[in-house]
């Protein structure tokens, strides 16, 4: 996305949408499933690989807006979720983030439960 040029034009069909990423992605009331072109269980892996992904693109991801100069809110791309629409840069980094809390909040629910092995 942010190899592609800048079109500020875009900025009308994105404003308003930084509240609406954050609840959208801390409401757990809301099951999501993942769409088919990015769905895991389409491209299974080992738990072990799937960490060191994680934390590799998260690095990358960190190190990226540490020290970008990019105008993140010039540059859009297209969610693959119809609902959500276009983003820009700067809202791809707050889904980005808000995905990660997302799943830590869904992982707290399940270690919540009283079913869930204590040992």
């Amino acid at each position: 996305m942010m190899k592609g040029p800048v079109t500020p034009k875009k900025r009308d069909a994105v404003k308003g949408k930084d509240e609406g990423i954050i609840a959208m992605m801390q409401d757990r009331s809301h099951k999501a499933t993942a769409p088919e072109p990015i769905d895991p269980k389409k491209r299974p892996m080992p738990a072990e690989d799937s960490v060191k992904q994680f934390l590799a693109s998260r690095a990358r991801t960190i190190d990226y807006i540490k020290t970008t100069q990019d105008d993140l809110r010039d540059h859009f791309a297209d969610h693959p979720v119809p609902a959500i629409g276009t983003l820009d840069g700067y809202q791809w980094i707050m889904l980005i983030s808000g995905h990660s809390r997302r799943h830590t909040l869904q992982i707290l629910e399940v270690k919540a439960d009283p079913n869930f092995p204590k040992n």
